[in-house]
């Protein structure tokens, strides 16, 4: 079985759309006063408020195995918010 991270470049690749709407949840979540959030959060709230629709490999829409590699690439986009979106570190698998 592929790697978790060649499983999300895969599925990166696929629905950048994905990432664009992370992305724009956590900019409202900050330009709202709040300092910090968590990619769990910020997923969770693209389920279930937005409906995202996306191109699989898997069952799941939006495979929670892919969130440390979400948090890491928004924060490598958006620099400023290194240290505003709580990460842990990765696990190989």
């Amino acid at each position: 079985m592929p790697s978790i991270e060649a499983r999300f470049r895969r599925f990166h690749a696929d629905n950048p759309h994905v990432l664009t709407e992370l992305e724009a949840l956590a900019e409202s979540w900050f330009e709202s006063g709040k300092p910090s959030v968590g990619i769990g959060f910020l997923c969770e709230v693209l389920r279930w408020n937005q409906s995202i629709k996306t191109a699989s490999h898997d069952e799941f829409k939006l495979n929670n195995d892919f969130r440390a590699h979400y948090a890491r690439t928004m924060i490598a986009r958006n620099p400023e918010w290194d240290g505003r979106i709580r990460v842990r570190a990765l696990r190989t698998a």
